[in-house]
This record gives C-alpha cells, sequence and structure tokens, in this order.
C-alpha cells in the first residue's frame, strides 16, 4: 500500500495494520494531472477524500469534477471529515464544502453543488 495513503489512515485514526481493513468498501483511484499521478481519491457512498502525493496544486478542475461531480449527482451531496488538527480548510471550502459539525476527532463538512460551474441566469 502507498506510504502516503498508509500516512493519511494514520491521521484519521487508523493504524496501518488495520488499513486494509479500513479500504474495504472503499473504492481508490489515481488523479492524474499532464500524464502524472498527483493524487489518490478515496470514495465511499457519498464520501470522498483527496490524498495529494503532489506538492501545491495537485488537483487540477478537470480532476475536482471527474471524482467530486459523480457523488453530487448521485446523491444530491458528497461528504467528507477532517481531523480536527487540520485547520486549513482552503481547498474544502474552495469546492463548496461546508462545515456541518465536529465530535471530538474530526470536523465533517458536506458539498452540495457542483464546484467550477457557471451560475445560471434566472
Amino acid at each position: 500500500m502507498d506510504p502516503r495513503l498508509v500516512a493519511y489512515f494514520a491521521s484519521l485514526g487508523i493504524g496501518e495494520e488495520d488499513a486494509a481493513r479500513a479500504l474495504e468498501g472503499w473504492e481508490v483511484r489515481e488523479a492524474t494531472r499532464c500524464g502524472k499521478v498527483v493524487a489518490l481519491v478515496a470514495t465511499r457512498g457519498p464520501e470522498i477524500h483527496f490524498v495529494s502525493l503532489a506538492a501545491r496544486r495537485a488537483m487540477s478542475r478537470r480532476n475536482i469534477l471527474e471524482f467530486l461531480a459523480p457523488l453530487i449527482e448521485q446523491y444530491g451531496y458528497a461528504t467528507t471529515r477532517v481531523p480536527l488538527t487540520e485547520t486549513n480548510h482552503r481547498l474544502r471550502e474552495c469546492l463548496g464544502f461546508v462545515k456541518t459539525w465536529e465530535d471530538a476527532q474530526f470536523s465533517y463538512w458536506v458539498a452540495a453543488a457542483i464546484p467550477y460551474q457557471k451560475q445560471q441566469e434566472e
């Protein structure tokens, strides 16, 4: 298993020995940009997680729409959860996610619209 994916799962409180079990039910795909793998994207139902494998700006708008749009189209929303230790939410907010609540470990976010779509004139 990719060590960056293992590190990501560790940030979610899932140990390396439990990572394979934790992936049960998740679809993990690679996101590419300019022919290079730049991120791993894990989805299960409406929940999505991007694990960047590159430095800055790994994901393009095309990548984001490729993975996020189908969830919103199928479920009407997409969700993600973030460890409370993570305080930089700029990307989530740019993607249209809004914080809904938090517990002792995570903050929970939801997006109900596909990002980067032109506004329809009324």
